[in-house]
């Protein structure tokens, strides 16, 4: 442990006998969160990562603002223009502004990696908790159903669900929203698995058996005192998860399994840019760019917030 992170920690065990809980745990609050920006500045990867996320999700943030035209409006008359002052990415076959549509579809498929691995991390980490914890027949049951999903091929798992969304004819939020539990179902199973080992690991520590021996109950025990011991690799794993995920709506779009037209979408845009490759590139290059600069963010960031909140390199 550092020394500064020894100073802070001290600042914050000397508490006052008139601090009120909420004042400990306040301090206690505002102190992680200075250590945490500290060693976010010290690491170069997750500065960087940090700065190009913050980016893309205001660019997200204000998308009404910044887009110049209807992402789904079509103009015959300037189908296939270059770049201008009217059209900052030109237009493309359909006459679309391609500028406004990479917006609009930046805020779409942020917006649904979000809310699928925020429905992930809802399914998998009380069941990891309880698995791991509990263990015996209810880890044995719940492990097996998890090694079924994982098992199960993600792209049929996405085929199966899609289609029935389009059986029963879901557009617009609905569709989106089928897309998200597809996903959000298929990101569980590596969640519930990492949630349950490192809660494995945490239930045999010293301060979980003097939980027990204070009289507090199982369930509090596993919400309370070894779930936020074990948030450090899930926020990591859900943090490059979402780089993965863009990914894959990407492809599922590209392959014509995403939301249907004129909806845009980096993925369905990129698709339709194959066509003109040869006599306008460009139209390919900015969702393509898009797509690469939101997996990177969410890489980098990741994979600065690993090395950060590895205890191995934290005694470095």
């Amino acid at each position: 442990m550092s020394d500064q992170q020894l100073q802070s920690r001290q600042r914050v065990d000397t508490i006052s006998p008139d601090d009120t809980p909420f004042a400990i745990r306040m301090r206690r609050i505002q102190a992680v969160s200075r250590n945490a920006l500290d060693e976010l500045l010290k690491s170069k990867t997750a500065t960087i990562g940090a700065i190009m996320m913050i980016f893309l999700l205001s660019v997200c943030i204000l998308t009404p603002i910044l887009a110049t035209h209807s992402p789904i409006k079509t103009n015959y008359r300037i189908r296939l223009e270059p770049a201008s002052a009217e059209h900052y990415f030109g237009t493309d076959k359909f006459g679309r502004d391609i500028y406004s549509r990479v917006l609009w579809g930046g805020q779409r498929i942020v917006l649904i990696s979000l809310a699928a691995v925020t429905f992930g991390l809802i399914l998998g980490i009380p069941l990891g908790v309880f698995a791991g914890f509990f263990g015996g027949r209810f880890d044995a049951i719940s492990m097996r159903f998890v090694d079924g999903l994982i098992a199960f091929p993600g792209l049929l798992l996405y085929l199966l669900i899609i289609t029935v969304a389009r059986e029963w004819k879901l557009e617009g939020f609905w569709n989106d929203l089928i897309l998200v539990f597809a996903l959000g179902v298929n990101t569980m199973p590596e969640i519930a698995r990492l949630t349950r080992g490192t809660a494995m690991v945490e239930s045999k520590r010293e301060y979980v058996e003097a939980a027990h021996v204070v009289g507090e109950g199982s369930f509090y025990i596993a919400l309370r005192e070894i779930l936020p011991n074990i948030i450090s690799p899930l926020i990591v794993n859900a943090t490059v998860r979402l780089g993965f995920i863009i990914l894959i709506i990407a492809a599922l779009s590209f392959l014509g399994l995403g939301t249907p037209p004129p909806t845009p979408d980096w993925g369905s845009d990129l698709n339709v840019a194959r066509q003109h490759m040869e006599t306008n590139p460009m139209i390919a290059v900015y969702p393509g760019l898009a797509i690469c600069y939101s997996v990177l963010a969410f890489n980098l960031f990741g994979d600065g917030l690993r090395d950060i909140l590895d205890p191995r390199t934290q005694d470095r």
